[in-house]
């Protein structure tokens, strides 16, 4: 099955040949900008995985669909202590099998609630996460190389390892119906012309990741009523350069004439290490 939907991309303007795109993830002085991150929607063709004939894969796409049974049961992913101390642990195992890696470094998890008035804003700020509905990838390739070192301070070959970033995402139930997670196939995108490398500013540190630019040709997949014992693995920056795959462009999309209950979903991002660690 194949769906119509819209999106967010970065809206290319020559503001960015001069200054970086940023968001500021708090209140600024009243005086300074707290983006100059400029946002056009564009409408989306999105082709369903379960129509696919041949499956996608990892090593060659970049995302693949997997099966994966948690221990850890629903109620309790509210439970951060638990989630650290099962649902973690879990997820390390299968990147760490899957990709054949040396070691798997897991540095974020998010889960995520769509609030029944997304996305429209309450005034209010939302107990849980809601749903990225920008066209984005989570790391650059420096970022997350630098993530690396700060994980490993006092291993001096980091720098010869090849590190891998991916994202593991997954419905906390299912079928997902409501603003299901779609990704673009990266053989379908120019990087140096159609990312753009941003800068997500906290309080105490920046995450530095790229936003997609809409261009004509941009393949897209989903997973129709994916289950909570389905995951998507994808990457999001790779030190390999010559390596086939390349980081998987990712957002959450309006799945018009469906009806289910709000989403839920969480997310994982790990380091993986090759070689010489």
């Amino acid at each position: 099955m194949t769906t119509i939907s819209t999106t967010n991309f970065l809206q290319r303007n020559a503001l960015y040949d001069v200054e970086k795109p940023y968001s500021l993830r708090f209140t600024p002085p009243s005086a300074f900008p707290p983006s100059n991150i400029k946002l056009a929607n564009h409408s989306i063709t999105i082709k369903d995985v379960r129509t696919r004939h041949e499956p996608l894969d990892f090593f060659e796409h970049g995302f693949q669909l997997l099966p994966f049974r948690s221990q850890l049961p629903y109620a309790q992913f509210d439970d951060d202590d638990a989630v650290k101390r099962i649902y973690l642990r879990e997820v390390a195992n299968i990147i760490k099998d899957f990709l054949g890696a040396q070691k798997v470094q897991i540095f974020e998890h998010t889960v995520r609630k769509r609030h029944s008035e997304f996305p429209i804003s309450t005034g209010e700020n939302y107990r849980w996460n809601q749903p990225t509905s920008i066209a984005h990838v989570d790391t650059t390739m420096g970022w997350a190389v630098d993530m690396a070192k700060q994980l490993n301070p006092d291993n001096l070959n980091i720098g010869k390892a090849r590190i891998q970033c991916v994202n593991f995402w997954k419905p906390l139930r299912g079928p997902v119906k409501d603003w299901p997670l779609a990704l673009c196939n990266p053989h379908s995108i120019d990087t140096e012309k159609d990312m753009e490398p941003c800068d997500l500013v906290y309080p105490d540190y920046v995450v530095e990741n790229r936003q997609l630019y809409w261009s004509e040709g941009l393949d897209w997949w989903w997973c129709s009523d994916q289950r909570a014992d389905e995951a998507w693995i994808f990457l999001q920056s790779d030190t390999d350069a010559e390596a086939r795959t390349k980081p998987v462009p990712h957002t959450a999309f309006e799945l018009t004439g469906e009806k289910g209950e709000p989403r839920e979903s969480i997310e994982v991002r790990a380091l993986a290490y090759f070689g010489d660690f």
